[in-house]
């Protein structure tokens, strides 16, 4: 189990107090993955959000392009390794996650029961996971504690909004 001094440097925790981190504790598991196991593939049940402790955690998702769309990704991603072709096909890379990021909010958020993308352990890691049912349960017992969730998330999301945006301009403009 956690500790509080472990959910102090979650960013999704970002601006709870001592008594809101010590009430969500009981809720919060580790789980362990060994370098080069999934923490989930696409497809499979929607379980919480994970939270990095240790360790590093790229989360991907399989591509299905055509001869023409392979080729321009070819072209515009010479010096990028964001989409790739690997032994299982094309995948683009939405994300390499260390201590203290999280992921898997996504398919919680927008209700979904499976994952749309898949979260590989590239070290030996440690994960701290919110399960699906204690931070939706989280929405009826304690609002206050899910607003400053809630912000923390946007603001995680608002960052990645403008991380995509910059890419989008360097590939339109080349700088």
């Amino acid at each position: 189990m956690p500790t509080l001094e472990d959910l102090k440097q979650q960013m999704l925790f970002d601006g709870l107090g001592d008594d809101e981190l010590a009430g969500l504790l009981p809720n919060i598991q580790k789980v362990t993955v060994p370098k080069g196991n999934y923490v989930f593939k696409e497809g499979d049940p929607t379980k919480g959000i994970y939270m990095v402790h240790l360790g590093k955690v790229e989360v991907k998702r399989k591509l299905q392009l055509d001869t023409k769309s392979k080729m321009l990704v070819m072209l515009r991603n010479i010096q990028n390794d964001e989409i790739k072709h690997t032994a299982e096909g094309w995948e683009t890379r939405f994300g390499l996650l260390g201590k203290g990021q999280h992921f898997g909010e996504l398919s919680i958020l927008e209700g979904k029961k499976k994952h749309g993308a898949e979260a590989l352990a590239l070290e030996d890691t440690e994960l701290f996971i919110f399960k699906t049912e204690n931070f939706t349960g989280l929405e009826a017992t304690n609002t206050v504690t899910m607003i400053k969730i809630m912000k923390a998330i946007a603001r995680v999301m608002a960052a990645n909004v403008r991380a995509v945006d910059k890419k989008i301009l360097k590939a339109l403009t080349g700088h």
